[in-house]
């Protein structure tokens, strides 16, 4: 009965881990994000219209897979095989689908727009990293997660990552102001609510089916706010239809169908943000990689940061502790005084034997004298 409950544990424990490799790969997506926003915004496209078309271009390619899906019996769940199997869902069903679209996608993107409107993008970028500090605060009062010292250091090493990684350790450009602050602080939670939301519409959709309507409810809300038809009118050509076309696929519908994905393996909701942030080494990456940008000695620091922060969450630092190579490691580093005592004892015998000179031990000759 053991040895079976012992597999129970590590097969829920290889499906944990491949949940966060999940949210790992949409994070490494997330961050392609820039060459589409920037060729985008070079064709006179505003953000806010952006946005809403990023959304229901997504949904429009989640629409053939949904129906692809949903031929499929073993991904039904007892559903009767058709092509409209998994858009079937109840009103009780679509209400966290529609918070996962109107909170966590649209009022974040909003407010992050309005963030950046006010205190420009560094200090937007900054303020949006408060999302783990929401994600263990949420996790403990909804979910009852433990709040272990690992979390809390991770979490400090996340946001100073993130800011140097993005600012390069520059903070002459930051200025703040009331809304701009504001706006950036509920763009962090509502951040930290998709995992929330997303968490409750996986349990009884399909996680294909909450991000499909996600993209319906969030794109929906974003474009009776920003109204961007006339925006997108003026703006169309092939190239535009082509960069939307790329931003809807790879760091929306994909990148959210591996998000949903990871999420429906019960994953820890404070844990989530921080893999998340992965995107800021990707974007750094990407700058680099495709922008030319400079890799300054402080840049690297940020994503060394950032990437320590997400081995420190996910690592049982108990289980470290009471490693064979950590104890030999302590066990090497630890001073004995009983072995050193020993030693000098016996150089002074010795030296008396030979000198006829009996010596007394000093201050600097105590055992104690290194650790005082």
């Amino acid at each position: 009965m053991k040895h079976i409950g012992n597999n129970t544990e590590e097969a829920a424990l290889k499906k944990n881990n491949l949940g966060y490799v999940l949210v790992l790969i949409a994070a490494l997506m997330w961050g392609t994000i820039g060459i589409f926003v920037n060729g985008i915004s070079a064709l006179g496209v505003s953000s806010q219209s952006m946005a809403a078309f990023r959304l229901l271009t997504g949904a429009i390619m989640m629409a053939p897979v949904l129906a692809f899906m949903g031929c499929r019996s073993n991904a039904c769940e007892g559903r009767v095989a058709t092509p409209w199997a998994l858009f079937k869902a109840s009103p009780k069903e679509l209400v966290p689908c529609a918070l996962v679209g109107i909170v966590g996608l649209a009022v974040a993107n909003t407010c992050y727009y309005e963030c950046m409107g006010e205190v420009g993008m560094s200090t937007a970028s900054v303020l949006l990293y408060t999302s783990p500090v929401f994600g263990v605060m949420l996790g403990r009062v909804l979910y009852r997660e433990d709040v272990t010292p690992n979390k809390l250091v991770a979490i400090v090493f996340n946001i100073v990552g993130c800011v140097l990684a993005v600012t390069s350790g520059d903070l002459s450009g930051f200025h703040f102001s009331a809304w701009g602050v504001a706006s950036g602080v509920i763009a962090g939670l509502c951040g930290a609510l998709l995992a929330v939301f997303s968490r409750m519409a996986t349990k009884t959709l399909h996680p294909l089916a909450v991000t499909f309507w996600g993209f319906v409810f969030g794109g929906c809300f974003m474009a009776v706010l920003s109204a961007p038809w006339s925006d997108m009118a003026s703006a169309m050509s092939p190239q535009l239809i082509l960069l939307f076309g790329g931003f809807g696929f790879i760091p929306t519908a994909l990148a959210y169908i591996f998000y949903m994905q990871g999420l429906s393996m019960d994953l820890e909701t404070s844990k989530v943000p921080v893999v998340a942030s992965f995107e800021t080494v990707a974007t750094v990456l990407v700058g680099i990689g495709v922008y030319a940008e400079s890799s300054g000695a402080i840049k690297v620091l940020g994503v060394v940061l950032v990437l320590m922060s997400i081995l420190i969450m996910n690592t049982d630092l108990s289980k470290l502790r009471n490693s064979v190579i950590v104890k030999r490691i302590v066990e090497s580093m630890t001073f004995k005084p009983n072995a050193w005592w020993t030693e000098k004892s016996q150089d002074m015998d010795l030296f008396r034997e030979r000198t006829g000179i009996a010596l007394e031990p000093t201050v600097q000759e105590s055992p104690w004298y290194f650790v005082r």
